[in-house]
């Protein structure tokens, strides 16, 4: 019994050892490039009404703008900027530095909600003066031009990024 078995176990070396010689070779395996998926198309602009006329241009100051965000590390403070393009100017801003508009510390998830205060309203995107009472100037608001800004939400401890796009329009005719 024991040189059945060994018979049977040599027989099935062999058998192997016959099967793997004769089959083809394997092909090559190597991954040639993955296709990249086509990139999400970027989200239009959140259109901002921005009058260029006394007294509506102070609606301005009525209206809430504030800018949110997660993904920062808890209580980390996220400040946000807004680019200045070429040929725009804001006061006590250097040409092409961009200009900060808000700020806020995340909650302890990393979610942020920062206000743009009214100071900022009137001095970023009226382009005006406060008077010694602090009160809008009206004589030196000088609205920034209408079009698209771009805003970024900066992490100061993480570095982390994040951008949002906001066009400024003019009222619509009546």
């Amino acid at each position: 019994m024991k040189k059945f078995c060994w018979l049977i176990f040599l027989v099935m070396i062999v058998s192997l050892l016959a099967a793997c010689q004769s089959a083809p070779p394997s092909k090559d395996w190597t991954l040639g490039p993955l296709p990249v998926p086509p990139a999400s198309p970027e989200p239009p602009p959140l259109k901002v009404t921005l009058p260029t006329t006394l007294p509506a241009m102070l609606s301005i100051l009525q209206t809430r703008i504030y800018f949110t965000g997660s993904g920062y590390q808890p209580n980390e403070m996220v400040v946000v900027k807004m680019d200045v393009p070429p040929g725009v100017e804001i006061p006590a801003v250097k040409p092409g530095e961009p200009v900060g508009v808000a700020f806020a510390n995340a909650d302890g998830k990393g979610n942020f909600t920062a206000d743009v205060a009214a100071e900022t309203k009137i001095q970023t995107f009226l382009r005006g003066t406060l008077l010694p009472t602090l009160a809008p100037d009206p004589r030196s608001l000088k609205p920034i031009p209408h079009g698209i800004y771009t805003f970024r939400s900066i992490g100061t401890e993480s570095g982390k990024v994040g951008v949002s796009r906001v066009e400024f329009v003019p009222p619509a005719p009546k």
